[in-house]
């Protein structure tokens, strides 16, 4: 750091201020937006009573960085919260009011209860759903009110053009950014831009290092000549890695090799086609028009519950390689929806194609109905459990309240099992139309169980109507299943019978959707070995027996009727 590697971050810093448009003095390189967060946060001076402002779509750092701070001096934190209704509307307020009225009501608000507003921030780009905002109106909101703003721009070095000197005319006073989200540089890099007249109040987080302009250093004077107290306070924060941060100057090159207009339009282009394609393909929506979109496209999946979400997410990355952001949001009342509403997030780069997004397109189009109906057939197995715990309980056949804490896993798909079915296409047609009473084939499905603490002796194949098959991370014992005993191995799972130390016992499913219960589901109060641990009578019913499962069927007695 001392001499040559000072010189390249202060090239470094030249490079991006010329790329974001601002003076090279008035930008710090620092190692992530945390790190700025903190930066700013003891910048402003926050003190008993005041009032600060953030989004709902913050960063959940930038939230906890700004709760710790109000929290340390008795400051309130005003959260606006952020509202998408989807199909290619802007995002708003509450209640569908504009997000720039919302603001300037809350801001005035405060100033009618003697309350000072020392910083607002909002996201350029937020992260998930990941939506351009409306900053420039935003930060003129606090401009005309002297209200200084932070602009966290974690998603938007990279993503899109950036203009310093405009955003300060907007009225932003400090703006952070990654660079290693979209720029192409590593882990490690970020900048902190700051408005002059607020530079004084600015430090890194570290404080009390040897700086540059002292007698003990020895760095090279070419490299610190010229710098003002900003950037010197910045130049050196300690012993650390700063090869990140000289890295940034040849990810500029990088991108100026390639061509700044082509990498923009390119991921920009591919992002609009992705979600529009794959809306149609999957006969859903689009999240948000194309002018709130930069490289994040956001569509709805085909699915409607968040267990088959998480599945579905799980099973594209373990089994497809396919690695996407999934999310949910609220449900529409005002459209009449009862349900919440789940979205994936499919980020576009250099490295990304049409064929690509085709793959995910077809993936999620046959998975989608597999995965609902494992979830729905997980919420069945635990509402049944737990309805049985609880008419135990009202018997006095439980002597506790309160029983072993259970993650229930139920895993799908895999290509090299011993217990294969028919095409899954085939029975998926079969079983398309509700309106039909024919029975989907039945196949084999494995779920396990693990207590938090203690052993699980083993794993169970299910069987049920829903076109699986059972997992390759099973148990050896559990592999060998066959179509005509796989019902037989229903039982307890945790038999006094241990096996030996080497064998598989109890490992989870490559996929899995965890359904967590601290009730008596199944354990019943057993001991904490889980050897009596059983699952319901319903479960172990021989395989022409089994049906598509529905919720909340019982008989006069109260008695669940099993599916």
């Amino acid at each position: 750091m001392l001499a040559k590697a000072a010189q390249m971050m202060r090239m470094a810093r030249l490079k991006l201020a010329e790329y974001i448009r601002a003076r090279k003095e008035d930008v710090a390189l620092i190692e992530n937006c945390t790190a700025a967060t903190t930066s700013v946060l003891r910048a402003v001076d926050i003190r008993q009573g005041d009032t600060i402002i953030c989004l709902s779509t913050a960063y959940g750092m930038v939230k906890k960085c700004i709760q710790h701070y109000a929290e340390g001096v008795g400051a309130e934190v005003v959260m606006v919260d952020i509202e998408f209704f989807g199909r290619a509307t802007d995002p708003c307020g509450p209640d569908g009011n504009s997000l720039e009225s919302t603001l300037a009501q809350l801001m005035d608000a405060a100033a009618a209860r003697g309350s000072r507003i020392p910083l607002v921030t909002f996201d350029y780009i937020a992260s998930c759903p990941g939506v351009i905002m409306p900053v420039v109106t935003l930060a003129n909101l606090c401009k005309v009110r002297g209200i200084p703003c932070l602009l966290d721009g974690a998603h938007a070095l990279g993503q899109i053009k950036l203009n310093c000197h405009a955003l300060e005319a907007a009225g932003i006073t400090y703006f952070m950014a990654d660079a290693h989200k979209w720029l192409f540089s590593p882990k490690g890099s970020a900048f902190l831009w700051v408005t002059r007249r607020l530079q004084g109040d600015v430090h890194p987080p570290a404080v009390g290092a040897v700086c540059s302009n002292s007698p003990s250093t020895s760095f090279d004077p070419a490299a610190v000549h010229g710098l003002s107290d900003f950037e010197h306070r910045f130049q050196y924060t300690g012993t650390r890695d700063y090869t990140p941060l000289i890295a940034v100057h040849d990810a500029l090159l990088f991108r100026e090799k390639i061509g700044e207009r082509a990498i923009l339009r390119y991921n920009h282009d591919l992002a609009i086609w992705a979600q529009e394609w794959l809306a149609s393909l999957w006969g859903t929506e689009i999240l948000v028009p194309r002018v709130c979109t930069a490289f994040m496209a956001h569509i709805r999946l085909p699915v409607t519950s968040a267990a088959a979400a998480r599945l579905l997410q799980n099973v594209l990355e373990v089994d497809k390689s396919i690695h996407v952001i999934a999310f949910t949001l609220p449900a529409r009342l005002d459209s009449g929806e009862t349900q919440q509403t789940h979205w994936i997030r499919p980020c576009m780069q250099l490295f990304i194609c049409r064929e690509d997004v085709n793959a995910l397109g077809d993936a999620v189009l046959k998975l989608a109905p597999k995965c609902e109906r494992v979830a729905s057939f997980g919420a069945t197995w635990l509402f049944k459990a737990r309805h049985s715990s609880r008419k135990r309980r009202e018997a006095g056949m439980l002597a506790m309240d309160i029983g072993h804490r259970v993650t229930v896993g139920f895993s799908l798909t895999s290509e090299t099992v011993s217990c294969l079915q028919e095409n899954s296409a085939q029975e998926l047609n079969n079983y398309g139309s509700r309106g039909r009473k024919t029975s989907p084939a039945p196949c084999a499905v494995a779920a396990v169980a693990k207590y938090s603490a203690g052993n699980l002796g083993g794993s169970l194949p299910i069987s049920f109507g829903v076109g699986f098959v059972c997992g390759s991370s099973l148990s050896p014992t559990t592999m060998e299943c066959k179509k005509n005993n796989a019902v037989s191995q229903v039982g307890k799972i945790g038999s006094p019978q241990r096996k030996g130390p080497d064998e598989d016992v109890g490992r989870s499913p490559l996929s899995v959707i965890d359904i967590m219960s601290s009730s008596m589901a199944s354990s019943g109060g057993a001991s904490i070995d889980g050897s009596c641990f059983s699952h319901p009578t319903w479960l172990s019913h021989k395989r022409d027996q089994v049906r598509p499962c529905t919720l909340h069927e019982e008989d006069d007695s109260g008695r669940i009727n099993c599916c």
